[in-house]
């Protein structure tokens, strides 16, 4: 399973979909509190936790010849399911 792309890219795609719902919670804040509090753990996870990783992405992406910019946007787009299936050479780039 962790060799498999389409794997990773289903994380990806979850990724974005973190971003979806972060972003919609700031554009149209959510009235449930169950719901909020869900949003909260979300936003917080990828809004906090993606740039936390840059440290370990900038290194692999220097490793594997990609830009720094490359590296900061797909690692804050995607968090690690972008760069550990490039760490483990499922990906390319």
């Amino acid at each position: 399973m962790l060799k498999s792309k389409s794997f990773w890219y289903l994380l990806m795609a979850g990724a974005l979909g973190g971003w979806a719902i972060s972003i919609a919670g700031l554009v149209k804040p959510i009235k449930d509190e169950n719901l909020k509090k869900i949003w909260k753990g979300i936003f917080c996870t990828w809004a906090f936790g993606h740039p936390l990783e840059l440290g370990l992405a900038l290194g692999i992406g220097r490793s594997r010849g990609l830009s720094t910019l490359r590296t900061l946007v797909k690692t804050l787009l995607f968090g690690f399911t972008w760069w550990l299936p490039l760490k483990l050479g499922v990906i390319k780039k």
